[in-house]
């Protein structure tokens, strides 16, 4: 408890008195004491003079019964040293309390809260009151309204009148105030505290009024602010000497102002305009003006013997400050910007040194005051003349000599002087620099600095020192820039480094055959030397150096042309050698592009060649006709495929028909090939023709017409003639689909083109070997891609006409069986039909390209070093840009939404949906294994086991459909199946039908049992289903009254029709985002009547929204290279696994076994053992598991034999093989016996568990 008499010590008598009655008149409104351990914190509110509340902040040591600390808001208590009155109030509160505090009942009056190890005690019953803060605000504007009524005679007339006095050192203000008496403002720091508590003072008989800056007239409440804001900033250097213990000395009374220099600025400017009063040393003046012009500043210089002398006018300086100067003269106060002195600040400093009025400049240096000083000088002051002519002291010119020298192999040097009439400088000495025009010496200076990297300190020259770059440009521009400032002089060894113009490149280009011949010459750069430059050639390069030393001049040269034809051709250094170059015919347009570009190049082409290129751009108006069965079935753009195609094969070429999906691939197809059957058989007829007229005509020519006759209908023999050239038998077209598409091809065929024969190479071995036989000349064959891969030695004996695969991403991996087999077919014209030829990565696109054209995208190693990797690793735009001029005119790609304007629309929308419940903690602890166990695999590791995460990133997505996939015993909802049968459910409702893929064709059976629940009719295709039943159901689905389709993503993505549905739902994202599309377009084609909604469920914070944004990631490729469909993922890398779950995994049986060391205390080694055991045990576990789906019983097993291959899980029979996988396990159990053998205790449990599961069962 705090004592009176501890309090009465602590303030003075006055404070103590005015304090206790404060407390015995209940002014103390509120109080709040809090217990913080040692000490009592007291926050309370103090009712002081007029309207004021005060806020008082206690600190009280308990433990000594001592104040530690005291505040208060008031005035009083920063100004004079001791308490203050509200703080005696407080403290003699304080003591009330503690003393109730011992006699109150705690559960009635007093509530003791504790929180956080504090107890805070809070006193009940006392009244709530404003915040002081507020309670002070209101309580000013309060008065502020009332004042007007309140002192209505003294209301905003009340004048404040300064007084300045300037003794030549320091500048004062004093004050007075009043509205027709004047009174002295003895107390600025009075004023202040007047104001902030807006006090009733009376001044005089004649003077009183309540402080606030409203009461002041207009014109002088600026200078009330002013004198408030003075003793805010300078109370504490005002305060008395004298201390009390540890409390501050009580303030001086000051009158007169003492203004900084900021302050007598602010002070000056607010007067601006006005007079002020004051007293200044030096003058008897007391009235000024206050104005921001320049001071009339004065110069006298008159001319003498020796030189010439300055006579200047001088000022009173009151003050310099950062941003002004502030000068008495003639009754005015100037308060001059510093800013607009800089020009002259420096001469200026000068004669402030200077303690006359006169300065002396001797003959020597008036030229250089003359250049430098006195242009400067009349801006700022009235100069007068007498006996001096400026003209007539002006300086030398300069002129400047550059003496330039090669002294040795890439090193040029520069040695400048400059010579002022018979005098000699170096350019890099300061001698005499009064004589010598340095601004000029220094802009010739940076001349030569501007082309040099180094300086010869001992022969004062600048220097280019190995920098070829620095070198060129200091010959092509530096030596033109130095002799237009001065004379230069070149040494022999100089002038023997030759600049060479840019050379002009000529490329001449001639068809022969099948083959390009292509010449290249550079100006007068010999082939030896355009190779040299061709292997250090880079694009933004405006020079080459031949061996010689010569600089050859780069820009706008054509070499660029020349280098991007040496890239994009693959020229050897051998072939650029020869004068005649032979290229592939294929490469004709991406040549013509390529000259065309660059409008330097001069080409020179062939008739030939232009024929070629012509006939390729023009494709419309080649003279091919639409075959009249077929001129109204097809629309403008498939007329053009058709065109396309035809141009193709008469030029020898092979291409891509990209077609959106749904745009008519396989019609355009049939029409060129009914196109070139008809032909053949006009041919036939008109060699008849020539044959009878030839007989009635001339009968002695029969041999010879019966010969040509002959010729002719050799193209309708049986087809068992050989070829001339290659000795196989001659067939007509090969068409290669997936199985699944076969028969839709020979229906389309006989729909279209009832002329044309298609057979089926379909049956058993022998029945496919007697069809390809037997086949005439006209035949079509179709066969699948998996027929052809086990009939390919079949085919080594025929050469087609046509050779056309579709879906030709099915070869996109150029070592499969199926990409080989299609390039070992012979045929003269190769086509592929696909919507995606980039699907995953650009080595698709190559792979479809060698069976079109093999050799056109050059080898898959030089493809992949020289385009692949720069295009698409390193973002090269040439490399981009290279490939797309050379597929251009070999890919054909049209959009949906650019050609099919009557199309509805495809709205695509995805759906989001969150786990909860069961489902969220199984999917995070399937996360948190997998992700322990990416962390912990090398680089090395995750190459090597990409099919063991491949196969957990499965399990993650069908944890997303529905866990009871890989939980057996999983009884909870999944968020995604209730969300799909709603919207399902609703759709049907509405009148729709209903496409439903999924990747899982579980999946399928698990949402059509749910379908059935529902009474909602379905039809289901997987790839079990036979052709002729998915025929039947397609045929069924489009006519009939059946709602949904369930399909499986692989098996029904293609070579369907389904336009009865308008309604779309993947029920689960797929990597390949193409397949997706190609999928959704089986509903989205022509005959469609409807907008088809697409809409992909997606599970968020998941797998499957990563996998959405790694597509999008990819898709950007294709854009670049087609414009159409996006790439998609297919192959991942460690770090993109590890994006795509957002949390880290790894095998539950690692974490068990190190948990359980390391709570056991293991040391380092045995949890080093312990993880090596976790890793082959964990591994030999999973494979075991994987035999046992094929190898056990159901009744061991606990489950269907096969369930895992059947429901598409990846096991790891794909990687070793049944045989492989035993021996195996048995080494990998060894492998964990061994890790802990000898390590623990008693290790013979873990080897016996281990050893066991190589003899595991179930």
């Amino acid at each position: 408890m705090i004592s009176k008499t501890q309090i009465r010590y602590m303030a003075n008598s006055s404070s103590y008195s005015k304090g206790a009655e404060l407390y015995a008149t209940g002014k103390v409104l509120d109080m709040d004491v809090k217990n913080m351990g040692a000490f009592d914190e007291i926050v309370a509110s103090v009712k002081g003079s007029g309207r004021n509340i005060y806020e008082v902040d206690v600190s009280i040591d308990t433990e000594n019964d001592e104040v530690d600390t005291c505040y208060c808001e008031c005035r009083a208590y920063a100004e004079y040293g001791g308490l203050c009155k509200h703080c005696v109030a407080v403290l003699l509160q304080y003591n009330d309390y503690e003393n109730d505090m011992d006699s109150y009942d705690y559960g009635q009056s007093v509530e003791k809260i504790v929180k956080g190890g504090l107890t805070h005690t809070i006193r009940k019953g006392v009244q709530m009151h404003t915040t002081p803060e507020l309670a002070s605000l209101l309580q000013k504007q309060a008065v502020a309204k009332s004042l007007p009524l309140i002192q209505g005679s003294t209301y905003g007339k009340v004048r404040l009148e300064p007084y300045f006095n300037f003794d030549g050192r320091t500048f004062t203000v004093e004050f007075k105030i009043g509205i027709n008496k004047m009174y002295v403002l003895k107390d600025a720091f009075s004023f202040d505290v007047h104001i902030a508590n807006q006090d009733d003072y009376k001044y005089g008989k004649n003077l009183q009024f309540v402080h606030t800056i409203e009461s002041f007239a207009e014109e002088s409440r600026p200078l009330a602010k002013f004198i408030c804001k003075w003793a805010d900033n300078n109370r504490q250097f005002h305060r008395s000497s004298s201390y009390y213990g540890y409390y501050m000395g009580t303030l001086e009374k000051v009158r007169h102002l003492e203004l900084s220099g900021n302050e007598l600025a602010e002070f000056l400017l607010l007067m601006e305009g006005k007079t002020l009063q004051g007293e200044s040393i030096g003058t008897r003046n007391t009235t000024w003006e206050i104005t921001r012009e320049h001071l009339p500043r004065k110069m006298t210089i008159t001319g003498a013997k020796q030189g010439i002398e300055l006579k200047v006018s001088k000022f009173t300086c009151a003050a310099n400050t950062e941003q002004y100067k502030i000068c008495f003269y003639d009754k005015k106060i100037y308060i001059e910007n510093v800013e607009e002195l800089l020009p002259v600040k420096d001469f200026l400093d000068s004669l402030s040194l200077i303690s006359g009025e006169k300065a002396f400049i001797e003959n020597k240096d008036v030229p250089a005051f003359c250049q430098e000083l006195l242009p400067v000088i009349q801006k700022f002051f009235k100069c007068r003349m007498v006996e001096f002519h400026p003209e007539n002291y002006g300086m030398v010119k300069p002129e400047f000599r550059f003496y330039l020298d090669a002294p040795q192999e890439n090193m040029v040097t520069c040695k400048a002087t400059v010579k002022y009439g018979d005098r000699e400088f170096s350019l890099y000495t300061t001698d005499d620099i009064a004589a010598r025009d340095m601004n000029r010496e220094t802009v010739v200076r940076n001349v030569i600095h501007k082309y040099s990297n180094a300086f010869n300190p001992f022969e004062q020259c600048a220097v280019i020192a190995d920098d070829e770059e620095m070198e060129y440009e200091f010959l092509t521009e530096g030596i033109q820039a130095l002799q237009a400032v001065g004379e230069v002089f070149i040494s022999d060894a100089l002038r023997r480094i030759e600049v060479r113009n840019s050379p002009k490149v000529t490329v001449g280009v001639s068809l022969s055959g099948n083959l390009l011949e292509l010449s290249m010459t550079a100006g007068d750069i010999s082939k030896e030397e355009l190779i040299d430059i061709l292997s250090r050639y880079n694009k933004k390069k405006k020079f080459y150096r031949l061996k010689n030393g010569a600089f050859v001049n780069a820009a706008d040269s054509g070499l660029d042309t020349v280098e991007e034809l040496r890239a994009g051709l693959q020229l050897t250094d051998k072939q650029m050698k020869q004068d005649k170059i032979e290229v592939q015919k294929y490469r004709a347009l991406y040549l013509d592009a390529q000259l065309k570009e660059n409008p330097v190049v001069l080409a020179v082409k062939d008739k030939s060649f232009k024929s070629l290129v012509r006939n390729m751009k023009t494709i419309e108006d080649n003279d091919f006709e639409v075959p009249e069965s077929l001129d109204k079935v097809l629309r403008e753009y498939q007329k053009r495929g058709f065109l396309w195609i035809k141009t193709l094969n008469y030029n020898g070429f092979g291409g891509i028909l990209a077609d959106d999906m749904g745009l008519g691939k396989t019609l355009q197809v049939i029409a060129f090939l009914l196109s070139e059957f008809l032909e053949r058989r006009n041919t036939v007829v008109e060699n008849i023709a020539v044959k009878e007229t030839a007989m009635l005509n001339m009968q002695s020519e029969i041999e010879i017409v019966e010969q040509a006759c002959k010729a002719a209908e050799a193209q309708k023999a049986d087809g068992k003639k050989a070829d001339g050239q290659t000795g196989k038998l001659q067939r007509n077209t090969l068409i290669i689909a997936p199985a699944s598409l076969v028969y839709n091809w020979s229906s389309e065929i006989q729909r279209f083109a009832p002329e044309l024969t298609a057979k089926m190479v379909t049956g058993t071995a022998a029945e496919r070997r007697q069809i390809l036989a037997e086949a005439d000349s006209e035949d079509i064959l179709l066969t699948s891609y998996d027929l052809l891969k086990r009939d390919i030695s079949e085919y080594e004996g025929y050469k087609f006409r046509c050779e056309i695969i579709d879906e030709a991403q099915y070869i996109k991996n150029a070592n499969t069986q199926a990409a080989k087999a299609v390039k070992e077919v012979q045929a003269d014209f190769r086509l592929a039909l696909t919507g995606t030829p980039v699907e995953n990565r650009l080595s698709e696109l190559w792979s479809i390209f060698d069976y079109l054209m093999p050799g056109f995208l050059y080898s898959y190693k030089k493809f992949r070093e020289e385009v692949e990797i720069p295009a698409v690793q390193n973002s090269d735009e040439d490399a981009m840009k290279r490939l797309q001029k050379m597929l251009r005119p070999f890919v054909l790609r049209r959009l949906k939404k650019e050609v099919l304007t009557d199309l509805p629309d495809k709205l695509e929308e995805n759906m989001f949906v969150q786990l909860t419940g069961e489902q969220q903690k199984l999917y995070d602890a399937h996360v948190k294994r997998m992700m322990l166990m990416l962390d912990k695999q090398s680089e090395e590791e995750f190459k090597t086991s990409k099919i063991t995460i491949l196969a957990e990133l499965t399990k993650l997505r069908q944890i997303c459909c529905d866990p009871s996939l890989i939980f057996a015993d999983y009884k909870a909802d999944s968020a995604k199946v209730d969300m799909c049968l709603n919207m399902i459910s609703n759709a049907v409702e509405s009148g729709h039908k209903i496409l439903l893929f999924s990747q899982f064709t579980t999946m399928l059976d698990h949402l059509a049992k749910r379908l059935e629940e529902e009474k909602i009719s379905y039809y289901m295709l997987t790839g079990s289903t036979s052709k002729e039943k998915r025929a039947q159901m397609v045929e069924n689905f489009n006519t009939d009254d059946t709602q949904v389709f369930c399909i499986s993503l692989k098996a029904g993505g293609t070579g369907l029709n389904l336009t009865a549905a308008d309604i779309v739902i993947h029920f689960d994202p797929w990597w390949n985002l193409a397949v997706q599309n190609q999928a959704t377009d089986r509903a989205h084609r022509i005959g469609q009547k409807n907008v088809v909604n697409v809409y992909k469920l997606i599970v968020k914070d998941t797998i499957e929204e990563n996998i959405l944004k790694l597509q999008e990631k990819k898709r950007e490729l294709a854009d670049q290279i087609l414009e159409g469909e996006g790439l998609n993922g297919g192959s991942f890398t460690k770090e993109e696994l590890m994006d795509i779950n957002d949390r880290k995994t790894s095998a539950m049986i690692h974490a068990a076994c190190l948990m359980g060391v390391t709570c056991g205390g293991g040391n380092a080694q045995q949890r080093a053992a312990a993880a090596q055991y976790a890793k082959a045990l964990g591994l030999a576990f999973q494979i075991r598991d994987d035999m046992l789906d094929v190898i056990s019983t159901e009744a061991e097993l606990g489950k269907p034999i096969g369930s895992d291959a059947r429901e598409g899980k990846n096991t790891f029979m794909a990687l070793y093989g049944l045989e492989r996988c035993g021996a195996y396990v048995h080494e990998l159990s060894e492998q964990a016996a061994a890790a802990v053998d000898s390590v623990f205790a008693d290790s013979a449990f873990l080897q016996q568990l281990a050893r066991s599961l190589a003899d595991r069962k179930n």
